[in-house]
């Protein structure tokens, strides 16, 4: 039996692609990371035919690599290692269940952000997002992936929003994680009150944790319950720029402290130019004529004393920017406000905002404290400047997480789509970059395949734990291989 008959006796011959147009489409990405060809791509409707797949992978020792979100890629997390199957879940896209009384929407993970705003909009309720997410990407993988949230005190774990899954190991065993666990099905659970919002467990064991940021290494995800907070009645975006990062940083601290504020991050001149504007000459004459920084700060009134809520907060801000000389406002270079707010809270406009400048972007990104940001950056921007990296081109996204306690440090090279030797210069230059940052303390929680080995080669315990848990949760080493550490 060849390999498509055999696909087919798992998922039907009509979700079964061994063409070379269609598998090619799957063997590269935006990542600097060189083209891998998988040898077919599947598309189950269900968590039944994932367990088939995953028997199926098992038995004939055949990798699967997951793949949830549309196209375009970046990471170089899907790409096939060693040849393989690329499961595409695209078509599980079922919102299953919204719940507005316990703020929770369990979702499958063909659903992309820009399928479930809207619906959540319609309930009364919003995700804690990240930054402009392309609205091909799949909540679920986004949530699994750890991506920072733009609320920082909405996010009282690492682990936040994601509350429980549904999940295939490479065993094929389907197994429910928390409050989910049971007893009864997912029907039975909400006629007794449950909300799969309570992610620990089952027993002593976080498994939702293994799962998170394994890159479909552990297993394979077919529903998560995601943490939603309310729909404002009222809101308002404030925009604090600074020439100096320090002061900014320090109002940052205030304001988390106090609890003042919703969405709360920090960027550079070029990103925020990036974020408002489509064209590269208009990008370019934005981010000259902004602030080296921005603080951006969202108020926001819910269904009680809306006005009342946004009153007092809005005098906190402003009394704590006064403290660090700095001044507060409703617009900046022609930026309102209030357009900004309404476009954080959806999906990126095409084409992508980070592509806007010169067509293709790469990141480097890691965890650090808020007030440590600005010694990584200085020295990123050493080592870029002594690889004739073009500064004006970088990016930067700082963004508390955890009510403040860490914060995701996101640098932006952009560039040109380059191929040959300039692609491998630019490669050797992000290589270096990071390198560069991890041994000066910075901490690589989501190792992509661009910087793993240097992450994992530094960890040898931390590595053999890893490898022994793989060994549980997939014995046969057959999902996303050449991932991680495995």
């Amino acid at each position: 039996m060849d390999l498509f008959e055999s696909l087919s006796s798992v998922v039907g011959g009509e979700r079964v692609a061994t063409d070379l147009e269609t598998r090619a489409g799957y063997a590269s990405d935006l990542s600097l990371l060189p083209p891998a060809m998988p040898q077919a791509v599947v598309f189950p409707r269900s968590s039944a035919e994932v367990q088939g797949l995953v028997r199926w992978a098992a038995a004939t020792a055949t990798p699967l690599i997951p793949v949830s979100s549309g196209p375009p890629r970046t990471k170089g997390d899907t790409l096939p290692s060693r040849g393989g199957v690329v499961v595409d879940l695209q078509g599980m896209n079922r919102i299953v269940h919204i719940d507005r009384k316990n703020r929770v929407a369990l979702v499958e993970p063909g659903v992309t952000f820009a399928h479930l705003i809207p619906r959540l909009r319609d309930a009364g309720l919003r995700l804690n997002m990240p930054l402009l997410p392309r609205g091909a990407k799949s909540v679920l993988t986004s949530a699994l992936e750890r991506e920072p949230p733009m609320c920082p005190r909405y996010q009282w774990d690492a682990s936040d929003p994601l509350c429980c899954v549904e999940v295939v190991y490479g065993t094929g065993e389907l197994f429910w994680t928390g409050e989910a666990a049971g007893p009864g099905s997912l029907e039975t659970q909400w006629e007794r009150g449950g909300a799969q919002k309570f992610p620990l467990g089952p027993h002593q064991v976080d498994y939702h944790r293994i799962l998170q940021g394994a890159q479909g290494t552990m297993g394979v995800v077919t529903w998560a319950s995601i943490k939603c907070e309310q729909y404002p009645s009222k809101d308002e975006l404030f925009l604090v720029p600074g020439e100096e990062l320090g002061p900014l940083i320090r109002l940052a601290y205030s304001l988390m402290y106090r609890d003042v504020g919703d969405e709360l991050f920090l960027v550079n001149g070029l990103d925020l130019a990036c974020m408002v504007s489509e064209e590269p000459t208009r990008i370019r004459a934005l981010a000259d004529a902004s602030r080296a920084w921005v603080l951006l700060v969202g108020l926001s009134g819910y269904d009680y004393l809306p006005e009342e809520r946004i009153g007092y907060q809005r005098e906190g801000l402003f009394e704590l920017a006064r403290q660090e000389g700095l001044g507060p406002r409703e617009g900046l270079d022609g930026v309102d406000g209030r357009w900004l707010m309404k476009m954080l809270r959806g999906v990126s406009p095409e084409p992508y905002w980070k592509g806007r400048l010169k067509g293709a972007c790469q990141d480097i990104f890691f965890l650090a404290p808020l007030d440590k940001a600005p010694a990584y950056l200085d020295l990123a921007c050493r080592v870029l400047a002594s690889a004739s990296f073009p500064l004006a081109d970088l990016g930067v996204y700082l963004q508390p997480m955890v009510q403040g306690t860490v914060c995701h440090v996101e640098l932006s090279l952009c560039h040109e789509p380059l191929d040959g030797a300039l692609r491998d210069r630019l490669k050797a230059v992000l290589d270096d970059t990071a390198r560069a940052l991890l041994e000066a303390g910075a901490f690589f929680s989501r190792p992509y395949p661009a910087w793993a080995s240097m992450v994992y080669e530094r960890q040898a315990v931390y590595t053999e734990t890893l490898r022994k848990i793989k060994g549980i949760f997939d014995p046969s080493r057959i999902l996303n291989p050449g991932k991680l550490c495995f």
